[in-house]
């Protein structure tokens, strides 16, 4: 009677201990899908200047087609197919600290309220939906 008690606490003890490491195995399993997730963040970190330059070269030779426009658009391909999405913004958007970062406050339109966007200086981004770099904007006062 002892003896099958200690057998059937020793089995116990043996099966939390497996539904234990099955569950260390799944943990880890997620924390490296992360890793290998947002592994290349700060590599996209270094992009996106690049890809700044190039929009505003590439809004000055917005009359024609070809070069710049080209290169603009693989760059951008990349990115999207590597979960880079870019932040949206339009003039008169609310404020959101979540995805902007107001760099100044003006007075420039009048039929804006106060704490909507009067500009975007900065385009700003999120890797599979996590903010890598806000939207500079300009805010109405």
């Amino acid at each position: 009677m002892e003896e099958e008690k200690k057998c059937e606490e020793y089995l116990n003890g043996w099966k939390r201990s497996q539904a234990d490491f099955i569950n260390y195995k799944k943990d880890e399993i997620k924390r490296f899908e992360e890793v290998l997730k947002f592994g290349n963040e700060v590599l996209i970190r270094d992009i996106l200047p690049v890809l700044d330059s190039l929009n505003l070269a590439s809004a000055a030779e917005a009359s024609r087609e070809g070069g710049l426009s080209s290169i603009k658009r693989q760059l951008e391909d990349i990115l999207r197919k590597n979960g880079v999405e870019e932040i949206v913004v339009k003039i008169g958007d609310q404020f959101d600290p979540k995805f902007h970062e107001a760099i100044v406050e003006v007075e420039d339109d009048l039929t804006l309220k106060s704490g909507q966007v009067a500009e975007e200086v900065e385009k700003g981004y999120t890797l599979h939906g996590k903010l890598i770099r806000p939207a500079k904007i300009k805010c109405q006062k």
